[in-house]
């Protein structure tokens, strides 16, 4: 595992949520211009599993030199600040996506599009932090082919 492998493997997953969120919004807001099929909503997910599950197994079995210098306290912290900011942002969004809402004509297709509201917000505000991320990342990689 490289700085680069990371890169590609967090910025692939947060490129899918971000596509897959902006698909959302496009047909909450009727401005969808292509179709994909509704079984097709699994993919971001199975790829943060398994890109989750290729970091973790990397982690354990890689070069201890390595993770050393892959997961040392820098990328901790830059983890843990986008990770507050993300659930932060995740909050307010939910609480005016909620304020928003018409209650008294409250019926399942209302509800159903809330909840498509909801996730939408969350793929794409993880989405962009999983970029800013692996952006990092990205740096780290060429810093580290510079010398």
């Amino acid at each position: 595992m490289t700085y680069f492998v990371r890169f590609l493997i967090v910025s692939t997953c947060g490129l899918a949520q971000i596509f897959f969120a902006s698909y959302l919004l496009l047909d909450l807001l009727n401005l969808s211009f292509f179709s994909l099929p509704s079984n097709a909503m699994f993919i971001p997910g199975a790829l943060i599993i398994l890109g989750s599950g290729y970091l973790c197994a990397s982690y354990y079995f890689g070069e201890r030199k390595m993770n050393n210098i892959l997961y040392d306290e820098y990328s901790a912290l830059r983890y843990y600040k986008l990770g507050a900011i993300g659930y932060g942002l995740n909050g307010f969004g939910i609480f005016i996506i909620f304020s928003i809402q018409n209650w008294s004509n409250w019926d399942l297709a209302s509800a159903n599009a809330m909840i498509y509201q909801i996730a939408a917000l969350a793929w794409a505000i993880f989405g962009i932090l999983m970029l800013i991320f692996s952006w990092g990342d990205l740096k780290e990689s060429k810093a580290e082919a510079a010398f």
